[in-house]
């Protein structure tokens, strides 16, 4: 496994890939391992006695170095593997979703955090607007068995994968029977899609909120869906103006049909904008508006009570 480990980070080193090259062969390893051996966590392959449990065969290191190859072209890592961790569940990825984020994981654990002090195991109904790879609604149904809820999604690329996602999370039982999926078909309408619904308890989301002028790498760029990652895409080629906060601006304009006089909404912010939505959702008449910071001190989430 060292051997192998070490053809990696040297490839790595000969086309100059510095993007953490040892966490990604470390990856690398542990994708191919699991393909091979039945591995369910990352931490029983990094151990003293891994080398000589798991050995490394020669059809294991040809796919290796055939990842690594794929990576230091530029292709995102999840990608390559198709697969990417969050909040403890091995989630599906590709490239019709965006990868999910560490700054995610902090807006859904404070989700979790709310819900279990607010209804404990008690039924709540809640909405997500941009399902995406469904990891939200996927680890609120996982943790609540009584939840009830709703997500649109304007990609069907999307849909089918969050559907394989639920399907793939043991523990949610028959999601079905206590989860729906809109798909608006058009990526300007947004919070509208669920005034047809009873309000809810909750809303979460993680809308497509990137503005052309934002620091953006390019891997994400080439990569990464653009409809998951700016609102009111092609809004310039239909002559008009771009408005990265479409849908924050979309949800106060509709919060009042969809969500209880004593809801709560959560939303990942731009750090960029953070404080100017802030000052929005106050001006909207919300009881209790708060930014929390990410792992980086900057801010990005938003939570705001009715």
């Amino acid at each position: 496994m060292l051997n192998l480990k070490k053809k990696i980070l040297d490839l790595f080193a000969q086309h100059q890939h510095e993007k953490s090259p040892e966490a990604e062969a470390n990856l690398i390893l542990f994708n191919v391992i699991r393909q091979k051996y039945p591995v369910q966590k990352y931490s029983e392959v990094f151990t003293e006695r891994s080398a000589a449990k798991y050995p490394i065969t020669s059809e294991m290191e040809v796919d290796a170095l055939k990842m690594a190859s794929e990576r230091v072209k530029g292709i995102p890592l999840q990608h390559i593997t198709g697969n990417q961790y969050f909040f403890e569940h091995d989630y599906s990825v590709n490239s019709h979703v965006l990868i999910p984020r560490p700054e995610t994981e902090i807006l859904i654990s404070l989700v979790i955090e709310h819900a279990k002090k607010t209804w404990k195991n008690a039924p709540f109904r809640f909405a997500e607007l941009g399902l995406g790879s469904g990891i939200l609604s996927t680890e609120l149904l996982f943790r609540f068995k009584s939840a009830i809820g709703l997500a649109s999604e304007v990609s069907p690329q999307a849909i089918a994968l969050a559907r394989q996602n639920l399907d793939r999370i043991v523990g949610i039982g028959n999601w079905e029977d206590r989860f729906s999926i809109l798909e608006p078909g058009d990526a300007h309408i947004g919070f509208e899609v669920f005034e047809d619904f009873k309000p809810m308890d909750l809303i979460v989301s993680n809308p497509p909120y990137v503005s052309v002028n934002d620091e953006i790498e390019a891997e994400v760029l080439r990569h990464e869906p653009h409809t998951a990652l700016f609102p009111m895409l092609g809004a310039a080629n239909q002559g008009e103006k771009e408005n990265p906060n479409f849908f924050y601006e979309n949800f106060l304009h509709h919060h009042k049909k969809i969500l209880k006089p004593d809801g709560i909404a959560f939303f990942e912010v731009p750090h960029e904008r953070a404080s100017a939505i802030e000052h929005e959702f106050l001006n909207a008449g919300f009881t209790r508006v708060s930014l929390v910071p990410d792992l980086t001190g900057r801010s990005r989430v938003l939570i705001a009570q009715r």
